[in-house]
């Protein structure tokens, strides 16, 4: 018959089965869940003796079966080359041991046909409904149906067998409280914790596993079923242990978790109170990290928020209360206590007029707010008012302070000394997602009627220096060459290709830089053991991640087709990727990744992008 080796690189392990039917070996791989597929050069000669594997004879249906699938070729010894393979794909070193947890299949029955297990809905079918749906509750889901179903599909020895069915007839009977039987995925468990990523919820689950074996052991009618799973667990793990060892290492496990995870909602990890200060930002600042580990094992970083609570309800004290008290007094009711309010905040003053006669009437409340002595701040993009020969004595100029990256303004967000004249309509309706073709020619008609404005030094520096570098004569032309410096966008759809590549290469030197300098900090800080290198790669439309990011923590930028950027991070790039492209319009979007040393290495530099 065929034989079939299983690898499971998370968990280190592989298994084989041999004496199995073609129909049983089909059955498997159409049930089982893998990422590769290798197939022996010994399948190439069949019973017929063709040197083409599956044309007649018994290879038909396994031929059929995997033609539809990617498969590789290989030949020697197969347990030896496919661990070598595995090795390989997934850069394991060569002194990397797997565990054989193969189970003897004497005396073992055989394995359901493909059609039985069709028939019965194992195996899903269109227009047949699925047995176990009907055999197991509505709320059973996940990882027990999962065995139930490779039980139905491959039937264990009678040994087995007789336990599990004498560990249903006793759970059936039993008159006590019976634990949740929290169900954890174990290659996923052991990766975490390989990878130290487990966070907290995952420690209580484990814990949640662990207490749920000790309550089975120390009550009377439990005990026994503990004692009828463990064979039946040996054959579903490949781990053989004595029973008195798994109770005092569980045991062990239980009360280290106990001693670092805060397990219930401890008094001293309530979040902060403060009586003027709403108790909703505390619970927004505080709710995603208290009560995860013992107060006791970070102290320090407790007595840090006990002084920012501290600091915050002094400024608010002292710099808000005194408005909101000035506020209430001038709504108080005759005869209460009087105030008045000697902070202004004008917002567009006199936008809603004539630009002229508006701009007028704007500099003459300004004069009038500066003789009083009114303290406040007025905003506006009337930049005629700065021409305007005001009497005022205390007023100042401030402006919004900003930056030119690759020709474009941008806004910096921090107040500065000074007078703007340049406003970011174009950027702001570019991001708004005006028409390209739009935009375009409001640039050309700003450029043909206020040329003059531009070249008086009134302008931003890049096209200060761009002018004084080219000769400009008023042409079409000039006013291309300077839309492109400012917008960044180039009108000829000629040169589209060439700007995207340009914009792919701006991404990935961004990307790079940021992440490489977060990995240099974490690394001078100790915080990483060893200094992790950003290597970017591309995934350009119709490519696919290559299968070494399977299971590997990714960060990853995708470019859309609106010019707009989204950053994430996944364990499942070629999932995600796949998921991305599925939505409208999505299916030629770029992306650009690189991988890092665990889920929150990733969350680090996903959030800093």
């Amino acid at each position: 018959g065929y034989s079939i080796i299983l690898v499971l690189e998370t968990m280190k392990t592989f298994s084989a089965e041999d004496s199995l039917t073609e129909e049983a070996l089909v059955t498997k791989l159409r049930t089982c869940r893998y990422h590769h597929l290798f197939l022996h050069t010994s399948l190439r000669q069949n019973t017929s003796g063709t040197c083409r594997w599956g044309e007649f004879g018994e290879g038909g249906l396994l031929w059929g079966e995997c033609s539809a699938r990617h498969f590789e070729w290989f030949d020697g010894n197969p347990v030896t080359e496919l661990l070598l393979k595995v090795k390989e794909l997934y850069g394991l070193d060569d002194e990397v041991a797997f565990r054989n947890i193969t189970v003897s299949s004497e005396k073992r029955p055989r394995p359901l046909h493909l059609g039985t297990a069709t028939q019965i809905g194992a195996i899903p079918t269109e227009g047949i409904p699925c047995l176990l749906k009907v055999l197991l509750p509505s709320n059973c889901s996940g990882l027990p149906v999962l065995y139930v179903r490779d039980l139905l599909l491959n039937p264990p020895a009678y040994e087995i067998a007789s336990m599990i069915q004498a560990t249903c007839k006793l759970m059936g009977n039993v008159m006590c409280s019976i634990p949740d039987f929290t169900c954890v995925s174990s290659a996923k468990l052991v990766k975490l914790l390989e990878l130290r990523e487990a966070n907290h919820i995952e420690f209580c689950r484990i814990k949640n596993v662990l207490d749920e074996i000790l309550q089975m052991y120390r009550n009377s009618e439990l005990n026994e079923i503990l004692k009828l799973l463990m064979d039946p667990t040996w054959v579903a793990t490949g781990l053989k242990i004595d029973f008195e060892t798994l109770v005092s290492e569980c045991e062990w496990a239980s009360c280290r978790i106990d001693e670092m995870i805060s397990l219930d909602c401890e008094s001293d990890q309530k979040t902060s109170f403060n009586p003027i200060i709403p108790n909703e930002f505390f619970e927004d600042m505080e709710s995603s990290w208290k009560g995860r580990v013992k107060r006791i094992h970070i102290q320090e970083a407790f007595g840090e928020v006990e002084k920012a609570v501290e600091a915050l309800s002094l400024a608010v004290t002292e710099d808000f209360l005194p408005i909101i008290s000035r506020i209430k007094a001038t709504t108080a009711p005759l005869g209460g206590p009087k105030g008045e309010i000697t902070y202004v905040l004008v917002d567009e003053i006199c936008r809603g007029t004539e630009t002229a006669k508006g701009t007028c009437i704007a500099g003459s409340i300004v004069e009038t707010l500066d003789e009083i002595g009114c303290l406040g701040i007025v905003s506006t993009h009337l930049h005629g008012i700065f021409s305007l020969p005001l009497n005022t004595k205390n007023t100042i100029y401030k402006a919004m302070g900003t930056e030119y990256v690759n020709g474009q303004t941008k806004p910096t967000w921090k107040l500065i000394d000074g007078i703007c004249r340049e406003s970011l309509a174009f950027e702001t309706a570019q991001k708004e997602g005006i028409p390209e073709t739009i935009i375009q020619r409001a640039q050309e008609l700003y450029l043909s009627a206020y040329t003059k404005d531009i070249f008086s030094g009134r302008n931003d520096p890049t096209l200060e220096q761009f002018c004084s570098d080219t000769i400009l004569n008023g042409s079409e032309e000039a006013y291309h060459q300077i839309s492109r410096i400012r917008a960044g966008t180039v009108p000829s759809k000629t040169e589209s290709t060439n700007r995207l590549e340009i914009l792919q290469k701006e991404v990935e030197s961004a990307v790079t830089i940021i992440c490489q300098k977060k990995l240099i900090e974490l690394y001078k800080q100790k915080n990483t053991s060893e200094l992790g290198e950003v290597n970017c790669v591309s995934i350009a439309a119709r490519e696919r991640p290559p299968p070494s990011t399977i299971g590997a923590s990714s960060v990853y930028v995708m470019l859309r087709p609106d010019k707009r950027l989204y950053v994430g991070e996944t364990d499942d790039l070629d999932g995600r990727v796949r998921a991305h492209r599925s939505k409208e319009g999505m299916q030629s979007a770029w992306f650009l990744y690189f991988t890092v040393s665990g889920k929150s290495m990733a969350c680090q530099l996903e959030t800093l992008l």
